[in-house]
């Protein structure tokens, strides 16, 4: 029997290793093109839910400015009834009772008695004449102050009005010595809050807000709003509110989107607010030169932007802006979104479909090789053997006829063509036998010729026997012939 070879390339493993492939490429292309409907969809949703949170936000964030000029709009009534309402023996006894001059020259509330968590004080710096009309803008601010003062502190800090001369009246609970720790030259008209009263600077004579800056008495970072008050063309006082810096950035910084984060800029590019302000605990942006140039191209992207576009795109940092304008201060808010928040939730779900489909495929080729070598590899196998055993003359084979497919029809054929090349082998050897028995009892015959004539006889009866094994290969190869 001749040795059977292994094939250097078995059928099932050629066959699942292409069909491995072909799958691999099909899950490829799955994953991918998922990924860009993926990142597609959740960009588009990312950039409505961040146009509709920079909006509210925006909405939020300017109720309180909107909310001191209204507040403006109640004082600047109440003052100007009780200038009218106030008698002169208001300003005589009452202001001396309240307000008293000391020795370092300034005029402040009286420090007996005084509780500046509840009450309004008064401080007018040295050098300053207090003349009957400064009398009664004191008197009539500290008037309306004590009466509005409480229910305005609910959502600011302070309420105060200065006098153009340099006094101020203020309530502030939490700095209740205020009027009395500031220094006796302290001027309200150096201040940045208060040029934006005056009438050079404000001829609308509408509520302005000032940049950020620290009150020196307190230490306090803060923007004011400050609205003029004018009587017969002349400005008598200013009316001003406080927005504490820190109370900006606790909102601003704090409360964002995942992810995010919020600017707060003013349209001529200064920079109010940003996240590294509250990190580094200076109250600047970080002094990196890539950071500043970062904050650089975000303002100048919000300042060029066109009309009425609130969500921006920053290519150069791969970062996504929506904008919405405060009304009152007209500060913007800037929600930066980086892209990778918006494009990692798509890449996170391909790698799940990319690792699903890897797993399917290996449970897909583990359970078609299983399938291949009970199907294929060992029917073919058991054709193999039968074929060496049949080469070396050994014609009993069994083979699986029992399959309805083609190979229980091929195993069927090589069965029958086994039987048959049998039994024209046996044919065969009983033809040849007799033909030399005869030869035997005819002595007359040269060697030599008999020897020829069975040659001849043979070969004659041996040519149907592989007549036969051919039609039955063919047959058996060629089952639908």
């Amino acid at each position: 029997m001749p040795p059977t070879l292994r094939p250097r390339a078995p059928l099932a493993r050629s066959t699942l290793i292409k069909m491995g492939a072909r799958i691999a490429v099909v899950i490829a292309l799955t994953t991918f093109f998922s990924y860009l409907h993926m990142q597609h969809t959740l960009r588009t949703e990312a950039l409505a839910q961040l146009e509709q949170h920079v909006s509210e936000r925006g909405q939020r964030e300017q109720a309180i400015f909107l909310l001191a000029e209204d507040n403006h709009v109640i004082l600047k009534q109440a003052l100007e009834e009780r200038l009218r309402a106030l008698g002169p023996e208001d300003l005589g006894p009452r202001f001396e009772r309240l307000f008293v001059r000391l020795p370092d020259g300034s005029l402040r509330s009286r420090p007996e008695g005084f509780d500046g968590r509840k009450m309004v004080g008064v401080f007018v710096p040295r050098g300053v004449k207090v003349d009957e009309d400064m009398r009664r803008r004191l008197l009539a601010s500290y008037d309306v102050l004590t009466q509005y003062g409480p229910a305005f502190h609910v959502r600011f800090s302070d309420t105060f009005v200065t006098l153009p001369e340099g006094p101020i009246v203020i309530y502030w609970p939490e700095r209740p010595t205020w009027v009395h720790d500031a220094k006796p030259g302290f001027r309200v008209t150096q201040q940045v809050y208060f040029s934006t009263s005056l009438p050079e600077n404000n001829p609308e004579r509408r509520t302005r807000w000032s940049e950020i800056y620290t009150d020196e008495v307190s230490g306090k970072s803060m923007s004011t709003s400050t609205t003029p008050l004018d009587l017969e063309g002349r400005h008598v006082l200013s009316i001003s509110q406080d927005v504490m810096l820190e109370q900006l950035m606790a909102r601003t910084i704090t409360d964002h989107l995942p992810g995010a984060y919020n600017v707060l800029s003013r349209d001529d590019g200064t920079l109010i607010i940003h996240p590294d302000m509250q990190r580094n605990g200076t109250g600047a942006p970080s002094g990196t030169a890539g950071g500043q140039e970062h904050l650089r191209r975000i303002i100048e992207r919000v300042k060029a932007r066109p009309p009425g576009q609130s969500v921006l795109e920053l290519p150069e940092h791969d970062e996504y802006l929506a904008v919405a304008r405060l009304k009152g201060p007209g500060w913007n808010l800037v929600t930066v979104l980086p892209e990778h928040v918006v494009s990692q939730p798509a890449l996170l779900a391909a790698r799940y479909v990319l690792l699903l489909g890897i797993l399917s495929l290996s449970l897909e080729l583990a359970i078609m090789a299983w399938v291949l070598k009970q199907q294929i590899t060992r029917p073919l196998l058991a054709f193999t053997q039968a074929t060496g055993r049949v080469a070396s003359g050994d014609f009993h084979v069994e083979l699986d006829t029992s399959r309805n497919d083609e190979l229980g029809q091929l195993a069927r054929s090589f069965q029958c063509m086994a039987d048959e090349v049998r039994r024209r082998e046996q044919a065969l050897r009983e033809a040849n036998g007799s033909l030399e028995q005869q030869d035997a009892d005819d002595p007359r015959q040269p060697r030599q010729q008999r020897q020829v004539r069975h040659g001849r006889r043979a070969r004659g009866r041996a040519a149907p026997h592989r007549e036969a094994g051919a039609h039955h290969l063919r047959a058996g190869a060629h089952p639908g012939a």
